[in-house]
């Protein structure tokens, strides 16, 4: 069974084409904890930028909107923040990991028909394919879930899920056999990839969304002849 819709001539725009990216950790301060937040970020703000209408789920401050919207200047409308599991996060104020199972049971349970009736359906009723990437080990068991409810209500050909890892993290957790199935792997590097081999794994890889401007190097003092100007590359 194929368990991706065919898409070979389906040409991927923002006018048929929307994206949901499904992550613990996010932008708020309440939801940072380490690089995956700023993956996340950056990877919503760059395709919102590119005109697709994106929807990041995260576990968000308890204290803020449950949804705001996020549009860039020039493309309002496009970049939505889901803050997920604020009814349990008001109990736990030190972050995002504080009272992991809790509300690692509640994104796995409610997520899947979230999305599936308030995004994918209405995208679908406009000739539209909905991408969900899922991030890391906490969202695996939601992208299996969220397959499995899309098959039952006929949506899944119209959607597209993704799981990534960044980090070898708790993958003991995971049912690769169920995962492998209902969703394409991709990895944010081949140092992963050939981690990813010895589980019977061959995912993609894709660049880790972080921007640029976060490799560079700092700006010195006005005396200081930077280091990279004389290399010709910027430095790590």
């Amino acid at each position: 069974m194929n368990k991706f819709r065919k898409v070979r001539n389906f040409r991927f725009t923002p006018e048929t084409t929307e994206f949901v990216i499904l992550s613990f950790e996010g932008p708020d301060n309440y939801a940072l904890a380490g690089g995956l937040s700023t993956r996340v970020r950056g990877l919503a703000h760059n395709l919102a930028e590119m005109g697709y209408t994106t929807h990041l789920f995260f576990l968000g401050d308890p204290s803020a909107p449950g949804l705001e919207e996020w549009g860039p200047p020039d493309f309002p409308g496009k970049l939505y923040y889901h803050r997920w599991c604020q009814w349990i996060s008001r109990h736990y104020p030190g972050g995002v990991y504080d009272g992991e199972i809790e509300k690692l049971k509640d994104f796995e349970n409610s997520i899947p028909q979230f999305v599936a009736e308030e995004i994918i359906r209405p995208a679908a009723s406009k000739g539209k394919i909905t991408i969900v990437m899922a991030e890391e080990w906490h969202t695996a068991l939601t992208t299996i879930n969220l397959s499995d409810y899309l098959w039952k209500c006929g949506l899944r050909n119209n959607a597209i899920l993704l799981w990534n890892a960044n980090n070898v993290y708790s993958f003991e957790r995971i049912n690769w056999g169920a995962l492998n199935f209902v969703s394409n792997i991709t990895t944010v590097s081949k140092y992963m990839k050939h981690q990813m081999w010895s589980l019977g794994l061959n995912p993609t890889v894709i660049p880790n969304g972080i921007p640029d401007n976060f490799f560079k190097t700092p700006p010195r003092k006005k005396d200081e002849k930077p280091l990279h100007t004389s290399t010709g590359a910027d430095m790590v």
